[in-house]
């Protein structure tokens, strides 16, 4: 039996419910029991977080399972999460009366147009009341993270009306979240039994909440400032160097900095137990590794409004970082394949395949199809486009709906969640069909997934 090890990417609440509608499909096909490692980063991490947390995915059966999946589909679809809980809401409102308190501050003294009345106050007092708002302003800023983290809690994270600790959740599989420590550029890997970085070593899950590590991979950077966890909670051994070893916090952002298909754990397993021996021995290495994508191409964009001073600045530099994302994910997508192609072909190695938001069911089997009859990817191929046949324009424009979801964390609408369920589980079914030989369930219908956004009646 193959150890299966699940890689989930960012992408918001796109990539948390394209991922569950993957995890679904494993689910009905009896291939959870043979799932070994849920790795994942940003959006993936929200699904991660709630399935490990809920049961063993492991032990689940299929109505079990579907219970979990509709519990957190309905989040997303009706409420989101970091924009479902009034703190959020409190917290924005804050912001904006310091704002308007700033310039309210900044206008005084100034006559004002249309014979409004205008506060006179000395210049000096102006100065210091700006000055102190906009260090109120600074520090309610650095804040965001926190509410956002408290936000999680609040939605996904205390099922027991208190937040549910790393070292709770289930450890049948190892469900591991990577987040980027800015130390040196690396993840560091958090799960119910270890937590673990090159730099740090490996040590333990100790009092963290879930829902700090959930946040700490995904702090997109601009977005949320770097979440700071003290090390000398995971007592760490076995640094790699004494630099790692001698900090006193690590600095957290979003894990997909680093690796945005959350790819790198399920590959490098058998590195990690030959650097910590003994302390590692019990990771659980894949045979088999999917790779579920959520993040869509970078499509063309109008960028008349980078010309405007400051602001455009700014649109710039979140532009170059998308540029970024896009132009590492796509060499890591390829290398990934040619692993395995490889492995397939030699029949040694980690064989595997790429679940891309950006690609039909119909796009692997075609290319496999092209291979000699008696090739039995190639029959695999053909019974999947069998399956398929007549659907061509409908799976055209669900990639399209499907793939332009925005990275969010506010609801998505039912139509999209209920497109991205289907879509990330019939994916998943024909490729790893295909390349695999996973089963090939009946096509389920759109309906059944409607069901679980919208409740029984699906309306």
């Amino acid at each position: 039996m193959a150890g299966i090890g699940v890689a989930l990417s960012g992408g918001g609440h796109r990539a948390a419910l394209f991922g569950l509608g993957v995890l679904l499909y494993l689910a009905d096909a009896g291939k959870n029991k043979e799932v070994t490692s849920i790795a994942s980063v940003s959006g993936g991490s929200l699904t991660n977080g709630y399935v490990a947390q809920s049961r063993s995915y492991r032990s689940s059966s299929k109505e079990q399972f579907e219970q979990v999946a509709t519990q957190l589909a309905r989040q997303i679809a009706s409420k989101g999460t970091l924009w479902a809980s009034p703190l959020t809401w409190l917290y924005l409102l804050l912001l904006l009366l310091v704002a308007a308190a700033l310039v309210g501050v900044w206008l005084t003294g100034l006559e004002l147009p249309l014979g409004l009345p205008s506060l006179e106050l000395p210049f000096w007092l102006r100065a210091v009341l700006f000055s102190v708002g906009l260090l109120i302003f600074g520090l309610l800023a650095q804040l965001r993270g926190a509410v956002c983290a408290r936000a999680f809690a609040r939605a996904l994270y205390s099922p027991q009306r208190r937040p549910t600790l790393l070292a709770e959740i289930n450890t049948e599989l190892d469900h591991v979240f990577c987040a980027t420590d800015l130390h040196r550029g690396e993840h560091v890997y958090f799960s119910g039994g270890f937590v673990c970085g090159y730099a740090f070593g490996f040590g333990q899950p100790g009092d963290v909440p879930l829902h700090t590590v959930v946040h700490a991979s995904a702090a997109y950077p601009g977005g949320f400032p770097p979440v700071w966890l003290p090390t000398r909670r995971h007592r760490f051994l076995e640094a790699q160097d004494d630099d790692g070893a001698r900090a006193d916090s690590m600095a957290l952002v979003d894990g997909g900095v680093y690796d945005n298909m959350a790819d790198q754990w399920g590959q490098g397993i058998t590195r990690r137990k030959k650097r910590w021996g003994q302390l590692a021995e019990e990771l659980r290495g894949p045979d088999e590794l999917i790779v579920v994508n959520s993040s869509a191409p970078m499509r063309w964009g109008e960028v008349g409004k980078l010309r405007i001073p400051f602001l455009g600045e700014l649109t710039t530099l979140r532009r170059d970082m998308n540029v970024l994302y896009d132009n590492t994910t796509t060499p890591r997508r390829r290398l990934l394949l040619e692993v395995f192609t490889a492995a397939m072909r030699s029949g040694q190695g980690l064989r595997g395949t790429v679940v891309q938001i950006s690609q039909s069911p119909l796009d692997v089997p075609t290319s496999f199809a092209q291979g000699p009859v008696e090739d039995e990817l190639a029959q695999r191929a053909h019974t999947v486009l069998a399956a398929l046949r007549g659907t061509e324009p409908e799976w055209s424009e669900t990639v399209k709906a499907t793939s332009s979801v925005k990275t969010t964390l506010s609801r998505v609408p039912s139509p999209q969640a209920e497109l991205l369920l289907w879509h990330g589980y019939v994916l998943a079914m024909a490729n790893t069909h295909v390349i695999l030989d996973y089963p090939l369930l009946p096509l389920p219908e759109l309906t059944r997934f409607a069901r679980y956004v919208r409740g029984a009646s699906g309306r």
